[in-house]
């Protein structure tokens, strides 16, 4: 075993040995139905077991202008009709909209957030499903293109963004949503090139009752910013909303927060290519200084290719990676993880630009930690039309498996031709493609064998070039 190898298979067999949530293969046993109780908080995935309801927190969508708009997608994959309500609510102190929502067996429903709330700027949604078992998504939509990203599980008292751009007269905005009826209080920081910034107008910020609040940072002409938001008191649930006008950037792009800390984060999609930029924002909120190894994932052995970056970030800092600095990175997809001997101190996301066109579109994705690596991942929001390469997906674990892709139809999750049982070595990234009629526009799901990860690389809208990146939901 040559040394890339080696640490591909350490790295993976260190992260998986952990995990606690790798599938094993044994039959379900049965639970008493409970209220969902999903422990510390995570990034979003697909609960399982019996549950007197189950809950999802939209981050939010733009609203108020023309060309801007966004849905709420959930799917039913049971053999029987769901049912919930969908509450949504919005900034300027319009009142929150409840109203019930019903989904067939083995069929998805896409709700229009603006026409609840046709008054706001932006609108974010909780979605509450009796007895659980679906799982939902959202899509922003915006003229400089569109951006998915799923739903959370449940509000937290803490939420983190590595990424943060203002160059060129970009704009970030910080989405808190707060779901219940008492008012919550939170603190926001940041953190530039200059350092750590805490501005006396962001602490005790209130966030009224079952509303929205957008929160502009302040903070001009910067390249890297890493953000923390605290609730001192109640929960809320932080979206951030970035819009590129320049400075190698251009797009929309809608992320959810990173509910909690780690100490190690995954990517299925990354590719060294002409035209192609992939960068890295790793943020380290905590108070001490942790060193950062970045492992790439499915490339073929060289002699010239180490494979052994460490990256140090300092306490209460953001520091950016960029993958052009890494001497002889070989061509092509790759995947990437990295790790900390460091628990909860640290958040990554990636931004990708590719070229769209004659311009190029800027994609945001937030890192997945080691514990949702899964067997099955799941889909609410697909292309509506046929692409090639649509789902990037990456073998965490250092023994071959086959991956199966199935679509959404009448008779529930079938297999779609030429996606049953393709073959992925260990360690390995595969790219699938969506251009089959049985799954456009489908809700669809990912298994396998073994433990992967899985990201989407979806069209931008109807009428944009480009790609918009986003993980599916493990389990």
């Amino acid at each position: 075993m040559n040394r890339v190898q080696g640490a591909v298979a350490a790295v993976t067999a260190l992260a998986i040995a952990g995990l606690g949530v790798v599938a094993t293969g044994h039959e379900p046993v049965a639970t008493t139905p409970s209220f969902a109780s999903l422990g510390s908080p995570t990034m979003p995935f697909v609960p399982t077991g019996s549950f007197i309801t189950s809950s999802w927190f939209c981050p939010g969508v733009p609203a108020g202008e023309e060309g801007v708009g966004g849905s709420v997608h959930i799917t039913n994959p049971r053999d029987e009709t769901i049912t919930g309500t969908i509450t949504a609510m919005a900034d300027g102190g319009a009142a929150s909209v409840a109203q019930p929502i019903s989904v067939n067996a083995r069929s998805s429903i896409v709700i229009d957030l603006p026409e609840l709330q046709p008054s706001a700027t932006f609108v974010s949604a909780v979605v509450e499903i009796a007895g659980g078992g679906g799982f939902v998504e959202q899509l922003a939509e915006h003229p400089s293109g569109d951006s998915v990203t799923a739903c959370s599980n449940a509000a937290s008292s803490d939420w983190y963004f590595a990424d943060g751009f203002t160059a060129e007269g970009s704009t970030v905005q910080i989405v808190l949503s707060n779901p219940y009826p008492e008012a919550a209080i939170v603190d926001i920081g940041f953190v530039t090139a200059d350092g750590i910034r805490n501005p006396s107008r962001l602490q005790g910020y209130p966030v009224p009752g079952r509303s929205v609040q957008l929160v502009e940072l302040g903070a001009r002409d910067e390249t890297l910013i890493g953000t923390n938001v605290h609730a001192s008191r109640g929960r809320v649930v932080a979206g951030r909303a970035q819009r590129y006008l320049g400075g190698g950037r251009l797009g929309f792009t809608m992320t959810l927060g990173a509910p909690s800390l780690a100490n190690q984060y995954w990517f299925a999609d990354g590719e060294n290519a002409d035209g192609v930029t992939e960068q890295y924002s790793i943020y380290n909120p905590t108070e001490a200084d942790v060193d950062v190894s970045a492992v790439f994932l499915g490339l073929a052995a060289t002699d010239t290719f180490t494979n052994d970056t460490s990256i140090n970030v300092p306490a209460g800092r953001v520091v950016g990676f960029d993958i052009k600095d890494v001497a002889n990175l070989p061509a092509g997809r790759h995947g990437l993880v990295f790790s900390t001997f460091t628990e909860s101190s640290i958040v990554v996301e990636r931004v990708t630009t590719r070229p769209a066109g004659k311009r190029v579109a800027t994609s945001v994705v937030m890192g997945s930690p080691p514990q949702l690596a899964s067997r099955r991942w799941s889909a609410s929001v697909s292309s509506a039309t046929a692409i090639d390469d649509a789902i990037v997906v990456l073998n965490a674990d250092s023994i071959d498996t086959t991956v199966t892709v199935s679509a959404l139809g009448t008779g529930g999750f079938v297999p779609v031709p030429g996606l049953d049982a393709v073959p992925l070595p260990a360690g390995a990234v595969l790219t699938l493609p969506i251009n089959d009629p049985s799954a456009v526009g489908q809700a669809f799901i990912v298994e396998s064998g073994q433990s992967i990860f899985v990201e989407r690389l979806l069209p931008r809208g109807a009428d944009r070039e480009g790609r918009t990146g986003s993980f599916a939901l493990s389990g």
